[in-house]
Order: structure tokens, then sequence, then C-alpha cells
């Protein structure tokens, strides 16, 4: 058995749960799939208005996840740090798996409306352009 200096890594890592559950569709650096899946980059512009924060976990990619809360927050907070950093609110609060198991308790029925209504939020806070993002 070889050993080096540095720890093992470990799935439950949020980059390796990032990896092995949100990069297929999200792709490897949160660009996500046009038509399909949407980017990360910049999702912590939905932190911004009222129903975003909310809507990044209830969404049912995320919701419907085989992750626990826990690691659905995790995943969420590095996504967050790591494709967005430079949108994140200067009042940021990590999400804790806490919050997201009350989140995860709503079924968001109608995604595409949500996620309008949201985005006509940043609209009009002008955080984004109002071409579909």
């Amino acid at each position: 058995m070889l050993t080096s200096g540095a720890p093992p890594v470990r799935a439950e890592q949020p980059a390796q749960l990032y990896m092995l559950n949100c990069w297929g569709c999200h792709r490897p650096n949160g660009e996500g799939i046009p038509g399909t899946a949407p980017p990360l980059q910049g999702a912590a512009d939905f932190l911004k208005v009222k129903g975003g924060r909310q809507y990044l976990i209830e969404v049912p990619g995320v919701a419907q996840s085989a992750l626990n809360d826990e690691q659905v927050a995790e995943v969420m907070n590095w996504i967050l740090q790591t494709f967005s950093k430079e949108q994140l609110p200067r009042d940021f609060k990590p999400y804790s798996g806490d919050e997201v198991k009350q989140l995860r308790a709503v079924r968001m029925l109608e995604i595409t409306k949500t996620r309008n209504a949201v985005v006509a939020e940043m609209v009009a806070a002008k955080i984004r352009p109002a071409a579909k993002p």
C-alpha cells in the first residue's frame, strides 16, 4: 500500500459530492447545459432577492437529490463559494442541514413560473439583465 503525506480524498467532501451528483448536468465548472440545466455561475444572485434562497434548495434536482440534508447544505455552500463567490451577499449565511431539511419538505410545483418570478425580482433589483439566464 502506497501512502503519501496528503490525507485521502473522501467522497463526503463537497467537491467530490458535486462531481458525483451534480457534474453530469451542471458540468465541471458549473456552466450548465443550455436548455437542460442552468449554469451555477452567479447562483449567489438568487440570495439577494425574496424567494431566491428557498428556490436554490426547492428545485427538484436539489430537493429530490439522494444526498442527505447536511450534504446538500455542504454542496450548496461549496457551489456558491466556488462558482459565485463574487456575487455572495456581504451578510451571506451558509445553509445548514436543518434549513435544508425544512426547505426540501416544500415541493415546487411550477418550476418555470417560480424561476421566472425570482429572476424578475433580480431584474427589478438590477441584479441580472432582462435576457433569459
